[in-house]
């Protein structure tokens, strides 16, 4: 599929914002979010997903810049998200990279990382768009009592305004618990995904041909370990995604864990082909200097649940 063909997305509107590339306008979505009446309700939630938005997008990042191809890609992506997701829930597991490239072509240069990374993106987008227009939509509801006192309101008495706009709320809860829902579904889909580009991430600086060592089939295999169960969860994760505190922090965990192993893994693996001795200390220590491992005190713990310590 030429990847020309996909990169007139259809319009997207955040909180009264024109998208028109996921890339390069989110800085403008976000500003947008934050003048919501009702934002300070749910500051935690779009906190979030921005963070993950923007971790998603730093996968396109080369030598401070994006690489040509990451506008239409997410073009491309987010007009066939559905046909991505469809297809990808029906695939093996971890296998969304190259479901994507049967939509760009087998040849696209981006990596899987990157490709994993821009559906995170997608994803990331659709759960604030869900609940970011809800509570939009709250605001536009108010104008039709009358819009030159309202828009007063919001001039002059922010808090007055804040007020009207959560008695619209109440008298739509049902509303709110279906765009809760949706931003749940969406973001949980997302950090998954995002946990898939990570992993691919891993993969993609090892390299494989020295001596003919291959630790690609052993990440690849967390990757299935990891996904093999999206399809099941989905509907579990709409029903309790802004309820159950232990599901964010479980998934918190796991990723934090798979990451750890598959650092760990390139960093023996690199010994290993050097012929160069590892302790026990040293590997805790190479991976707090990655800095996004967490404390010596959770490596360590995590190592020590993965079996990859002592060291033998």
């Amino acid at each position: 599929m030429d990847i020309e063909l996909g990169i007139e997305a259809e319009e997207l509107e955040i909180a009264g914002t024109d998208v028109k590339c996921l890339v390069w306008d989110l800085d403008e979505v976000e500003l947008a979010v934050r003048e919501l009446a009702l934002y300070p309700h749910f500051q935690e939630h779009f906190r979030e997903a921005f963070y993950l938005i923007d971790t998603a997008t730093s996968f396109w990042l080369e030598d401070g810049s994006y690489v040509p191809c990451a506008e239409s890609v997410t073009r491309t992506l987010f007009r066939l998200r559905n046909e991505v997701n469809d297809r990808a829930s029906s695939a093996e597991a971890a296998s969304l990279p190259n479901v994507i490239r049967g939509f760009l072509g087998v040849d696209h240069p981006a990596t899987n990382s990157q490709l994993a990374a821009a559906f995170a993106l997608v994803l990331g987008v659709q759960a604030v768009e869900i609940l970011a227009n809800w509570l939009f939509e709250l605001e536009l509801a108010t104008y039709d009592m009358d819009a030159d006192l309202i828009e007063g309101l919001r001039k002059d008495s922010p808090r007055q305004y804040a007020t009207l706009i959560d008695k619209e709320r109440h008298r739509r809860a049902g509303l709110e618990i279906e765009a809760r829902e949706q931003f749940a579904t969406l973001k949980g889909e997302a950090n998954q995904t995002l946990l898939m580009a990570n992993l691919y991430r891993q993969v993609e600086s090892i390299d494989v041909s020295k001596n003919g060592f291959n630790t690609s089939s052993l990440i690849l295999q967390l990757l299935d370990d990891a996904f093999s169960a999206k399809a099941s969860k989905r509907g579990q994760e709409a029903g309790r995604g802004n309820q159950d505190a232990s599901s964010k922090i479980q998934t918190e965990t796991m990723y934090r864990r798979l990451t750890i192993k598959a650092a760990a893994e390139q960093i023996i693996a690199g010994r290993r082909i050097e012929k160069r001795n590892l302790t026990d200390a040293e590997l805790t220590n190479l991976l707090f200097d990655q800095t996004v491992h967490g404390t010596k005190k959770t490596i360590r713990d995590h190592l020590t649940a993965l079996g990859l310590r002592p060291l033998k």
